[in-house]
Formats: C-alpha cells, structure tokens, sequence
C-alpha cells in the first residue's frame, strides 16, 4: 500500500472551526466596516464644519461692517481683502503672498465688484489648492499638496470711517485711509476635527476594537459550539455503552426540534432495527438448532442401530431412511438460506447489483398448477388468473407461489382455489382451501419462523414451520405483504399476498 502522505495541516475540530470562522468572519467584518465608519464620520464632521463656517462668514461680515475690535475675530479663520487684494486683517491664516507671489486666495476681478453684483446675494464656496509643504495655517496639515475650501462673500459698500476703525493687523495695509468700497471676506471650513475624529475613530477601530472583538466573538463561537454539541457528546457516550453490549440502551433525545434532534432519533430508530434483528438472529439461531436436532438425531439412530447389529439390518432400508433424513436436512438448510438472502432483500427489483427483468406471475401460477394436476393427493384446483407482470427476477415469486400452494395442500380436505386479479398497480394473490382452517387469534403468528398450528405437529407432514415465514419474507422483499384473513369462498384457509406490478406508478 502506498504510505499515506502527511497532512499539511492539522485536523481541527468542530469547535475549533467555528471559533476560527467567527475570528476571520469579525476581521472582515472590520476591514470592511472601518474605513466606511471612518468616511461617514469624516463627511458628517466636515459637513457640520461647512455649517459653521456659513454662520461664521455671515457673523464676520456683521462685525467687518460694525468695525468690531480685532479680538473679537479670533473665533474663527479668516481673512479680510480691500477691492485690490490687499489683506486688511486675518485670523488664524497666513498670506501665502508672503512667501510665493503666486499663491494666495483668489481675489476677485475689479468688474465684479458694485452694489448690483451678484455676489453680493450670496456666499461662494471655493477651494484653494496649496502646493505640498504649504498650508493655510501652519496648524492645518502640509503634508503633500491638499486642496483646502473656503467660503467667500463679497459685502456691501462699507465707509472709510468704518474702515478706519479696523485695527492694522501685522504688516498689512492700514485701513485708516481706505476709501469707501467693498470687502472680500474668506472663511476656511476647517478640516482638522473630521480629519482627525476619523483617523483616530480608523485607528482606534483597527488597532484596538477590531482585535478585541473579533477574539471575543471567536471566544463566544467556541463556548457556544461546546454548548450547542453536549447533546451529540451525550449521544457519542450512550453510544459507547451500547457498543460495549448494551443494545436495549438508547440515547438521549434533546428536546430542541434541531439537527440533533432528528439525529437522535434516527439513532435510536436505527439501534431498534438493530435490536430487532439481533433478536430476530438469535431466535433464528435457537430455532434452527432445535428443528434441527430432531432429524439429526433421526438420522444417527436409524444409523446406530444398523451398525450395532450388521447381521440383521436391512440395509436398503437404512439407507432409504437415512436418505430421507438427508434430505428434509436439506430441505431444511435450503429454506433457512432462503430466508436468509430475502430478509437482505438481495433479489428486490431495484437493487443496483441486479439485472432488472420481468416475470409473468400468472405462466408461474399456472406452471405450478400444472405440475400439481399428476401425482401425489388427489385434489381439486380451481383457478381464476389475470395477467399480472412482477419487476425482478423469477426465483422469489416462484418460491413464494410453491410455498402458498404447499400450505394449502398440506391440510387441504378436497379444494383449492386459487385467483389472481389486477388493480391500481397491484397484483392480489389469493389461495384458499377446504381444510380446517386458521383460528382468527393465529392469523398473524403463522407467518412467524418454526411456527406449527396444533393440527400440524406431524413433523413428517406438517414441515417445518417455514414455509409461511418465507411467504411474507418474501412478499416484504418484492414491496409487497401476506396476511391470513377470514374464509370466503371455501371454508379452509384463506391467504392474501400483495405485490406491485411492473407498470405500478
């Protein structure tokens, strides 16, 4: 044999299993879930960063045309421009002029700017983009080039007097002596807290929360899996006590309507089929070896005596005898193989290892008939066959016809009567006989093994209690049944066999 190639992996269990499905079904779950959260997060606070730069913009322009002092202005980041572009004042941003003359906010054309201009309905929303290592603010991230938004207005005509009252911010312009004119005001939506809510809320989720629970998911899967197999753990010991020798034991049934449920009780189904034919095999066993002692017993006194007295014994008719004795031995032998190979269903239609054929029940009935019409008891058969065609093969059919012939020859005063009828896919196989009959409480027990009314005891004539035993062994193999119901039309025995017929849907 070719040695067997050594595993790659080890065999987990089923516990195992489903903790490490639950630890890698959580991880995807959170390599999914963890940047979305971190997205809708930093939309979400971005968002709410754009509503408060509209009430800050519209608060500025109040303040700007007020001529409100510079420390007012720290709560938000803006920039005030005159109509050339000038910064006239700012919080928390930087010209970027200051170090590159070709960036900065954009300003906006000398033409747009009048009472009737349209910016001054509304506010714009703009995005400036800073070239990497530049930033607004040197708090805002400046880590390669990122594109920044703001929110512009353009303000009504405000006076130089109210001008003059904006405090120089730094070295920009001296707003003392601006004329009358409109300002260009710039608000920046920040950026910082949704960027760095939702990188904190991703790291935190990947790196803490993600790990911790996708163990303890993993941890819950593994003690829920030992909860959810006690019952098969139960089960797999019962079923230990009963391969030690127990085999009236039966496993415990939960009482959830489950897999394990059904399991059970397949399981205990399954040990009563097995009972019962170990049953059934002892009995079988016991039986045989009693109805066989008798014409072994026969058969060596008929031997003894001869052997004992050489001189006297007449030996054509010791061996006749003995060859009588052989041969209910054999009959005997031959009948209990029989039984045997029908109860495996060996010979049913539809086993995969068989051929599947037909046989014409009603040629065999009337074969037999036949065969009954010369020689032996002078009887009288009365038949009334239809065509009835059987799925398999010939050997069981015509088994069980003889036997059901036998019987009711055996104690048969006169008459037999045989029918064969067809009906929704059935064949009924009725034989009855004038004899004495079968009292209503034997109906049933004469189908068992080695089973022999009181007016059958004649061990030279009655058999040996196997013949119907064979019948409904046989009728069961074939999808059929054999039962023993009340007399009819003769006043005897009255047999019944059932079987389907090969065009039976």
């Amino acid at each position: 044999m070719p040695a067997e190639r050594p595993r790659r992996w080890p065999a987990f269990g089923v516990r195992a299993r489903a903790a490490g499905a639950a630890l890698i079904a959580s991880a995807l779950a959170f390599a999914v879930a963890t940047p979305l959260v971190g997205h809708i997060v930093r939309v979400r606070l971005e968002h709410a960063a754009l509503e408060q730069g509209w009430a800050a913009i519209a608060d500025l322009e109040a303040r700007v045309r007020a001529g409100a002092g510079g420390g007012e202005f720290q709560n938000y980041s803006y920039a005030v421009l005159d109509q050339d572009g000038r910064w006239l004042r700012s919080a928390n941003l930087e010209d970027p002029r200051d170090a590159d003359p070709a960036l900065g906010l954009p300003p906006l054309p000398p033409g747009r700017f009048g009472t009737d201009s349209p910016h001054m309905l509304g506010t714009d929303l703009v995005t400036v983009r800073y070239p990497d290592g530049r930033a607004p603010h040197y708090r805002l991230p400046a880590a390669g080039p990122r594109t920044y938004r703001f929110l512009r207005k353009l303000t009504e005509p405000v006076t130089g007097a109210r001008l003059a009252q904006l405090p120089p911010n730094g070295p920009r312009v001296d707003p003392a002596n601006l004329p009358d004119q409109q300002l260009l005001l710039y608000v920046l939506v920040d950026p910082l807290t949704g960027d760095e809510t939702a990188d904190t809320l991703t790291r935190v989720l990947a790196h803490d929360v993600a790990p911790a629970t996708s163990l303890f998911v993993a941890l819950i899967a593994w003690l829920a899996t030992g909860l959810a197999l006690r019952p098969v753990e139960s089960i797999r010991r019962q079923m230990a006590v009963v391969r030690g020798g127990a085999f009236h034991e039966r496993v415990p049934v939960p009482r959830a309507r489950d897999g394990i449920h059904r399991l059970a009780r397949t399981t205990n189904d399954t040990l009563d089929r097995l009972q019962h034919a170990l049953d059934e095999q002892r009995r079988l066993v016991a039986d045989a070896s009693h109805e066989l002692r008798s014409p072994l017993a026969a058969l060596r006194s008929s031997l003894e005596v001869p052997l004992a007295h050489p001189a006297a014994a007449d030996w054509p008719t010791v061996v006749r005898g003995a060859l009588t004795d052989a041969e209910r031995l054999q009959d005997l032998a031959d009948d209990l193989l029989l039984l045997a190979r029908a109860e495996r269903d060996t010979d049913r239609p539809d086993h995969p290892d068989r051929p599947v054929g037909t046989v014409d029940l009603h040629d065999l009935i009337a074969e037999q008939l036949a065969e009954r019409q010369y020689g032996g008891r002078e009887l009288a058969y009365e038949s009334e066959l239809g065509e009835a065609v059987l799925t398999g093969r010939e050997t069981l059919p015509a088994r069980l016809v003889r036997n059901l012939l036998d019987n009711a020859a055996r104690h048969a005063d006169g008459r037999v009567a045989v029918t064969l009828a067809v009906a929704d896919g059935w064949a009924r196989l009725t034989v009855e006989d004038d004899g004495p009959g079968i009292p209503a409480a034997d109906r049933e027990r004469v189908f068992e093994r080695f089973v022999r009314l009181d007016d059958a005891r004649d061990r030279h004539t009655g058999g040996a209690g196997l013949g119907l035993a064979l019948v409904r062994t046989i009728a069961h193999s074939l999808g059929g049944t054999a039962t023993a119901e009340p007399p009819d039309r003769l006043p005897g025995a009255r047999l019944v066999v059932r079987l389907p017929t090969a065009n039976a849907s």
